[in-house]
């Protein structure tokens, strides 16, 4: 394993085995760091830390249009005190940043072990060519804290919504999007980077109807459940094409939280009220099929009034607000 050690705080850092060099032991001891962090912060995005084998799943699988890397940061006697992971797209043309995480154990921090595991973040990210990196962090953390510490530079601020759905409709609406319209969808899905707001949107790489497949690919290893609700209209040749779309993640499969994922409408179809039917299909979708989901979490950029208002007006309220950092590596 490649590791670098800091001496004064007694910190190894070691990377995490990868596909079938992926051990037990290391499954375990991520999972457990996640319960730990899970319990001390009450705004982690973890839906059900009891579900080992999703941690397993994840850390198994490869992600689409990219690789992750992990590491463990272990003190001198060899307890796990924090990890980070490093995603690095392998899109090309895009000027997209690395982009990283990292976790640190609530009884272990400000003993050096996180700025122990950015140094080694940082190494690889330069190495394998990349110009920046990118993290997200939750407003009065202290994830965000240590990112302006470190001279990270402050971006779109996300506002973090939640609707509890007692009480909302649940007949079922069943609709997916066909296969011979991946790249419809793909184009809609590029149309969330004109309502993110400056910066976030630099983070994002484009899509194309290989992203679509292998994204779907992705959450299925991991044992997610992706919920996709289109509407379609004909083009000028006839053909049904995608003029907005909603996406709900299910984590593990099942409820009780789901994560409802980006909701975007063509830029030729906006002002006829798309945005607010298919995020009202979707949730009378989720709810008849998963009657199991209590709550349904939700990140939209501050900038995007519109979208807040959609939100607002099927039930979510604001809990919370995250920011989107980047630095440059050069």
């Amino acid at each position: 394993m490649a590791q670098k050690r800091n001496q004064d705080e007694h910190i190894e850092v070691l990377r995490v085995g990868e596909g079938p060099a992926l051990r037990e032991d290391e499954i375990d001891g991520w999972h457990g760091l996640d319960l730990a962090c899970a319990a001390a912060d009450p705004g982690k995005d973890r839906q059900d830390g009891s579900a080992r084998n999703r941690t397993a799943a994840v850390l198994r699988a490869s992600g689409p249009g990219g690789r992750t890397r992990r590491w463990f940061a272990r003190d001198a006697a060899g307890e796990i005190a924090g990890s980070a992971w490093l995603r690095l797209p392998d899109l090309e043309g895009t000027g997209q940043p690395a982009r990283f995480g990292i976790s640190v154990h609530p009884e272990r921090r400000r003993q050096g072990v996180a700025t122990a595991l950015l140094a080694v973040v940082r190494t690889e990210a330069a190495a394998d060519g990349r110009g920046a990196l990118g993290a997200t962090a939750g407003a009065g953390t202290d994830g965000e804290q240590a990112l302006a510490a470190w001279g990270f530079t402050p971006g779109t601020q996300l506002v973090q919504l939640r609707l509890d759905v007692n009480g909302c409709d649940q007949q079922a609406l069943r609709a997916t999007v066909p296969a011979d319209l991946a790249t419809a969808y793909a184009q809609a899905r590029n149309a969330v980077g004109d309502v993110t707001g400056e910066g976030l949107e630099l983070m994002r790489s484009p899509w194309d109807e290989a992203r679509v497949r292998d994204a779907a690919e992705d959450y299925a290893a991991e044992g997610d459940a992706q919920l996709t609700v289109a509407a379609l209209y004909p083009d000028e040749q006839g053909h049904e094409v995608v003029a907005g779309y909603s996406e709900v993640v299910l984590p593990g499969g099942v409820g009780p939280v789901a994560l409802q994922s980006d909701t975007a409408v063509v830029h030729a179809h906006r002002g006829r009220g798309l945005g607010l039917w298919v995020k009202a299909a979707m949730l009378q979708w989720l709810l008849g099929a998963h009657p199991e989901v209590e709550t349904v979490v939700t990140h939209c950029a501050e900038s995007n009034r519109h979208m807040i208002a959609i939100n607002e007006q099927l039930g979510f309220e604001p809990i919370g607000w995250k920011r989107d950092f980047r630095q440059s590596l050069a």
